[in-house]
């Protein structure tokens, strides 16, 4: 069945023709002859086309008037195709206007091969327009579940900034960088660019470069042919080249090698990578970069490409730890406590307003994933919650830093000799300092305030070996 089409025409002879030619082409075909039966009629058979004659002899509606309630109270796409003899330019303006798809006219002008091609092509435009419609229907749907999959909550002054900036990035589809401590919610705000951008519902993939080997990343990010490497017994497509059209979230971007960031920086620049084994391929990739490294570092070219870094450095975006944000702790951990409560214990007397000092006296090194593990430990293991189970619980991450802290004190402490003591203190400080610079010797001295000289006695007294050459 090509489709169905409801006549409403007094003319029952020329109604009856118009239905046999169209029975034989395919359609289903019911005719009414007043406005009464075509109403009483059009809920039910639920027409693709309207085959519709103006003047309506024994009606009580005319056509315009049935063509008017079509369009004033009839919530479904229907096609109207007026078919009627002798009207004046204003009723055809009026048809028209009324969102008439097509008229035409009876009498010796009157082709029914015409009258074919009109519902032929109406309904054509009727399924393409219900698709769009699902269409729009599914992308409001996929945007209303990743909004409650990765909420974007804060109404702290930094955060409304920040989103603002974001929405900015997404609506002129730039690269965008995320820097932050761990935690912040690097991902929220990935999520959150992308629901905002032009490419939302094309393909989004993360990939986490720490979790990427040397050997791996070149296959991983631009694919690779079969039989290019050993073990390559198939061919691979890249991520790159699945996300063209969409979205790339590359986090952790720092972990990759500087060859590895040359390679990326081509992509962006070029719009193009090239396969391991195969040729250059052309690609439209947006991406997003990630880290929690400070901005320092990513300025370090032994860390991060400065060619790479210039490229993209006018649209990092610097997530704040949660220990700035002020009030959005509240908020957050009221969304937490919410999720939960359908899983785990009942909300018993909670005020949270009431507890904002206490919260915001403990500092959240782990900023809003530690916050949300904390929220989901008590739930957990807590039959009802309230204030005091929250600042029992809370007493406890007090506790147990301060232990640690006494701990890593007694491995000094618990040496007898004061030299010695020190000398094991003196170690593990440049040690710890020494891989903040990336083993280098010259920053790591002008950073703890000594001369790079000084710094290597110390080095070559303690048996610390150089990590970086050219020191």
């Amino acid at each position: 069945m090509k489709g169905k089409v409801l006549i409403l025409e007094d003319d029952i002879i020329l109604a009856e023709q118009i239905a046999k030619v169209m029975k034989r082409f395919d359609y289903k075909v019911l005719i009414t002859t007043n406005s009464d039966m075509f109403f009483d009629e059009l809920r039910v058979f639920q027409p693709d086309v309207i085959l519709l004659d103006v003047f309506l002899i024994g009606s009580r509606l005319n056509g315009i008037q049935v063509l008017a309630h079509l369009k004033t109270n009839m919530d479904l796409n229907y096609k109207v195709i007026v078919i009627s003899g002798e009207v004046s330019s204003a009723q055809i303006a009026e048809i028209r206007e009324l969102g008439a798809y097509h008229f035409t006219e009876k009498g010796s002008a009157f082709s029914i091969n015409q009258l074919l091609l009109h519902i032929e092509n109406a309904i054509t435009l009727k399924m393409q327009e219900e698709e769009h419609i699902g269409l729009q229907i599914e992308y409001i749907n996929l945007k209303k579940q990743f909004t409650r999959s990765f909420p974007f909550i804060g109404e702290c002054a930094e955060i409304k900034k920040i989103r603002e900036q974001i929405s900015r990035l997404a609506s002129v589809d730039e690269d965008i960088f995320l820097i932050g401590e761990t935690g912040t919610g690097k991902e929220v705000a990935a999520n959150y660019y992308y629901i905002n951008t032009q490419r939302f519902g094309k393909p989004f993939h993360t990939v986490n470069c720490s979790a990427l080997t040397e050997s791996l990343i070149e296959s991983e990010l631009f694919g690779h042919l079969k039989g290019s490497y050993t073990n390559a017994d198939r061919s691979k497509t890249g991520f790159f080249e699945e996300c063209t059209n969409g979205l790339l979230f590359l986090d952790e971007v720092t972990n990759l090698s500087l060859l590895a960031q040359a390679k990326i920086l081509r992509a962006i620049e070029n719009k193009e990578i090239q396969v391991v084994g195969g040729n250059l391929k052309k690609v439209d990739t947006r991406l997003i970069f990630a880290s929690n490294a400070s901005l320092e570092k990513l300025s370090d070219a032994n860390q991060f490409r400065k060619d790479l870094f210039y490229r993209i450095e006018g649209n990092v975006v610097n997530l704040p730890p949660l220990r700035e944000r002020d009030d959005d702790i509240l908020l957050l951990m009221s969304y937490f406590f919410t999720s939960f409560s359908t899983q785990y214990s009942i909300i018993d007397e909670v005020d949270l307003p009431s507890l904002k000092d206490e919260l915001l006296s403990y500092n959240w090194p782990g900023n809003i994933r530690e916050l949300r593990n904390f929220c989901k430990f008590i739930m957990i293991n807590e039959s009802k919650l309230n204030n005091n189970i929250i600042l029992k619980h809370l007493k406890h991450k007090f506790l147990h830093i301060q232990d640690s802290k006494e701990q890593d004190m007694d491995r000094y402490i618990k040496i007898d000799n004061l030299k010695d003591s020190v000398a094991a203190f003196e170690r593990d400080y440049l040690l710890h300092h020494l891989k903040l610079n990336a083993g280098r010797v010259s920053q790591t001295a002008k950073a703890i305030g000594i001369e790079r000289t000084t710094l290597y006695k110390k080095m070559k007294a303690l048996d610390i070996s150089s990590l970086t050459e050219g020191e």
